[in-house]
C-alpha cells in the first residue's frame, strides 16, 4: 500500500514548482514591460532654456574679456606714471643744460623707466584682450620704443616730434581706458618738453 506521507509530499512539491513557475513568469513580464517603456521628451531642454544658457555663456565670456581690458588699463596707467616721471625729470634738466652731458644720468634713468614700463604692459596685451584697448596699447609701446631709442641716440631737436607722438599715443590709450577703470589724476599728465633746438654736444644728435 502506497505511503500516504510520500504521496502528500509529492503533491506539495508539484504545487511549489507551479508557484515558482508562475512567479518567474510574472517577474519576466514585469521586466519585459519595464524595458519596453520608452522615455518621453521631458529630458530635452526647452528652447527658452537654451537661449538663457547661451546668453549666460555670452555674458560670462564678455565679462572675462572686459576683465582683461581692466587689467591691461590698470597696468598701463601705473606704468605711465613711472614713465612720465622719469621722462619729465630728464627733459627738465636737458632744457637747462642744453646738452646731454649736462643731464648726468637722467637720460639713462628716463630710458630705464620707459623700458621697465613697456615690459610691465606688454604681457597684459593678450590674444583675448579687448581690441579697443590692445590696439592703442600696442601703438603706445611702439612709440615708447622710438622715444627710448631717441634718448639713447642723444637726439635734441629730433626728440620733440618723437616725444610729441608718444604723448598723443599715451593719451589715446588713456581715453580708451577711461571706459574701463577710473583714471588717477597723475596718469593723465602729459609731458610737454621744450627741448632745445641745438644739436647734441655728443655724436648722434
Amino acid at each position: 500500500m502506497p505511503d500516504r506521507g510520500a504521496a502528500a509530499a509529492g503533491r506539495r512539491r508539484r504545487r511549489v514548482v507551479r508557484s515558482v513557475s508562475a512567479a518567474a513568469v510574472a517577474l519576466g513580464a514585469a521586466l519585459s514591460g519595464a524595458c519596453a517603456t520608452t522615455v518621453g521628451g521631458a529630458g530635452a531642454p526647452a528652447p527658452g532654456e537654451v537661449a538663457v544658457y547661451r546668453a549666460e555663456l555670452s555674458a560670462s565670456a564678455a565679462a572675462e574679456v572686459r576683465a582683461e581690458g581692466v587689467e591691461l588699463c590698470r597696468e598701463s596707467m601705473a606704468s605711465m606714471v613711472v614713465m612720465v616721471r622719469g621722462f619729465n625729470a630728464f627733459v627738465a634738466r636737458l632744457n637747462v643744460a642744453q646738452s646731454y652731458p649736462g643731464v648726468g644720468d637722467l637720460d639713462e634713468k628716463a630710458r630705464a623707466s620707459l623700458i621697465a614700463g613697456a615690459d610691465q604692459i606688454r604681457p597684459k596685451i593678450t590674444a583675448t584682450a579687448p581690441v579697443d584697448v590692445s590696439t592703442p596699447a600696442r601703438t603706445f609701446l611702439e612709440s615708447t620704443a622710438r622715444l627710448e631709442n631717441a634718448i639713447r641716440r642723444e637726439l635734441s631737436a629730433g626728440l620733440n616730434p618723437v616725444s610729441g607722438q608718444w604723448s598723443r599715443d599715451k593719451q589715446r590709450l588713456l581715453d580708451v581706458c577711461g571706459g574701463y577703470t577710473p583714471l588717477p589724476a597723475t596718469s593723465s599728465a602729459t609731458p610737454r618738453p621744450s627741448v632745445p633746438s641745438t644739436t647734441s654736444a655728443r655724436p648722434g644728435g
